[in-house]
């Protein structure tokens, strides 16, 4: 049984709060939540797509590693987020690592309930196209991340998708608090913490960051989308 702060934290997700209310109660019931040390392997590349997942409290890291054995921060997962759908979809292996990051709580619905759902409930969906959707959109930002962009734009970019979940919803307010290291901001950019640092120190100057130890708050998200189409 989810936790009623779960559940609302689970529900700020755009696609998700499409779903009518009497749906949302239908995937809540499906769902079993499970507590995970920091450290633990969720599942890895090339295993069998067992569940659904969804981040209650703690932050979920996903992972691959490149040709010469780099290991590579893909995503950063907090709660509210949403993952996992795919190869329940296409029946074919996960395709990343995702460790839990910190001791964290994860709503899981296992694959022959998620089957048995959308079999009895069929008008879920669209609303889980509309997640999928998503996850397009975001392969091809992440694209563009990587080869359109500067540096500073890169960072720019990657800070926006955490702040958004990656998409799956909009801040309620415009500054967002992201609690990483610099780096696992510089394995996502592909670049040097000693380079991070300086690009953070930038955007902080021009007043669209606020760097602490540990984390970086978001100040202004209309400024930092403006600084993608310097």
């Amino acid at each position: 049984m989810l936790k009623e702060e779960y559940k609302r934290r689970l529900s700020r997700a755009t696609w998700f709060a499409s779903i009518p209310v009497e749906l949302q109660t239908v995937v809540f019931e499906n769902m079993r939540c499970r507590h995970f040390d920091a450290g633990h392997l969720l599942h890895g590349k090339g295993d069998e797509g067992v569940g659904f997942y969804g981040v209650c409290e703690g932050r979920i890291r996903v992972m691959n590693t490149s040709n010469d054995g780099k290991a590579l921060l893909l995503a950063l997962l907090g709660p509210g987020t949403w993952f996992g759908e795919i190869s329940l979809f296409d029946d074919l292996p996960r395709t990343h690592d995702s460790y839990c990051d910190v001791d964290t709580w994860v709503g899981i619905i296992p694959k022959t309930a998620f089957k048995r759902m959308l079999e009895s409930h069929p008008q879920l969906y669209p609303h889980f196209t509309r997640l999928l959707c998503s996850r397009v959109r975001s392969a091809f930002q992440f694209i563009d991340s990587s080869a359109g962009l500067s540096l500073k734009q890169q960072l720019v970019k990657r800070l926006l998708m955490l702040s958004t979940s990656f998409g799956q919803y909009q801040p309620t307010q415009n500054s967002v608090v992201l609690r990483l290291s610099q780096e696992s901001l510089a394995q996502m950019i592909n670049s040097s913490r000693q380079t991070v640092n300086q690009l953070l120190q930038g955007l902080q100057a021009e007043g669209v960051v606020r760097v602490h130890y540990g984390q970086i708050t978001v100040m202004d998200m209309n400024g930092m989308f403006a600084l993608l189409n310097e």
